[in-house]
């Protein structure tokens, strides 16, 4: 019997980067591939991976954008035995292919795979590429990106890369289109794991003025209590969650949503169907929020709100969304028009172009 083929995935630090990886994990495993995953015993990969079945190895590394001298001193000298780290294990696992999806082991693990001559493919989430991705761009065989916006960033290897969208969750990409609204309006509104302080603060007083609208509000952590007092009072029907578990029962139950700009939310959006108002994080690195947003918001599917206008801007879109439902549905078949529900499949179809294998999966 043929010898599988077998990928090593580098990805962690945050869902954007952990859930994309993971949907093409299982695909790869569905499809007989070995995959064995490269991330850092700290982060949620640590704990979202093997509890998917894989096999998950550790490499001592941090971040180093923005951090003081001595702590990027430090970081330096992790990031050098986290090298030699993956250098190690890479030997030991001999890889067919290495895939990037970012997150602190990607840089010494991509490096590693390089080294060796390991096949290197990568793939950028959001509109506005990554430090890391742009320094492993030069050493990649094949850049896949979320968004075609990215493709420029890379300069004299753009030539390398493909628009392939997001792997998102099957259950999410197999959400039905909408085709009307309900009565009161449902507004999700999703601020991240660690739910958004200034959306927490901001929308329960603007939601509350509405008795049209039923509002699902994501806390997170530790902030629920808080979240519920906020409402109290307030003329709209409401739920608190702190963290939703299942996004895809949440994006089937809403209308709209409110949230931020990551990739994979953005994705997500887009493939639920769903009319969205993006607050994007202000101080996200490049503004990539505001990037990943644009593509919906130019085929008006989107509203995009800066933080600092929510409070001015927000009842008006709300006020238009009660006039004219209509026009929500018709935003949402925009938001599925963008969305690439094939993302999954076309990042497994670039690992078997790569690696050589043959349509029975040898």
């Amino acid at each position: 019997m043929p010898t599988p083929k077998r990928c090593v995935i580098m990805a962690g630090g945050t869902g954007g980067h952990v859930f994309p990886a993971l949907a093409v994990a299982i695909a790869l495993r569905e499809r007989g591939w070995d995959v064995q995953w490269l991330g850092t015993a700290e982060r949620m990969e640590a704990r979202v991976v093997p509890a998917n079945q894989f096999d998950i190895h550790f490499l001592p590394v941090t971040g180093l954008r923005g951090k003081g001298l001595k702590v990027r001193l430090q970081g330096l000298l992790a990031l050098g035995k986290s090298l030699w780290h993956a250098r190690r294990l890479l030997q030991r696992l001999k890889p067919d292919l290495v895939v990037g999806f970012g997150g602190y082991a990607s840089g010494p693990g991509g490096a590693a795979a390089y080294s060796l001559r390991i096949p290197l493919m990568i793939h950028e989430q959001n509109a506005a590429i990554g430090m890391t991705n742009k320094l492993l761009g030069r050493l990649a065989k094949k850049i896949l990106l979320g968004f075609s916006a990215a493709q420029n960033q890379f300069g004299q290897v753009a030539n390398r890369c493909v628009t392939v969208g997001n792997p998102i969750r099957q259950e999410i990409a197999s959400l039905q289109p909408k085709v009307s609204t309900h009565t009161p309006l449902r507004v999700l509104i999703v601020g991240g794991s660690l739910g958004s302080a200034p959306l927490n603060a901001a929308i329960p007083d603007i939601a509350g003025r509405y008795p049209g609208l039923s509002v699902w509000h994501q806390s997170g952590k530790n902030q629920a209590q808080a979240l519920e007092q906020a409402y109290a009072g307030a003329h709209c029907e409401w739920q608190v969650s702190e963290f939703i578990e299942q996004m895809h029962e949440a994006y089937a139950w809403a209308d709209v949503i409110i949230c931020r700009a990551g990739a994979l939310t953005v994705s997500e959006v887009a493939a639920a169907g769903l009319t969205a108002v993006f607050v994007p994080l202000p101080h996200a690195v490049d503004d990539h929020q505001t990037k990943n947003a644009q593509a919906l918001v130019n085929n008006e599917a989107a509203v995009l709100i800066p933080q600092q206008n929510l409070a001015a801007q927000l009842p008006g879109v709300i006020e238009r969304w009660l006039a004219d439902p209509g026009r929500c549905v018709a935003m949402g078949k925009n938001a599925r028009q963008q969305a690439q529900l094939d993302a999954t499949d076309n990042v497994i179809n670039q690992c078997i172009a790569l690696t050589g294998e043959t349509a029975d999966g040898v």
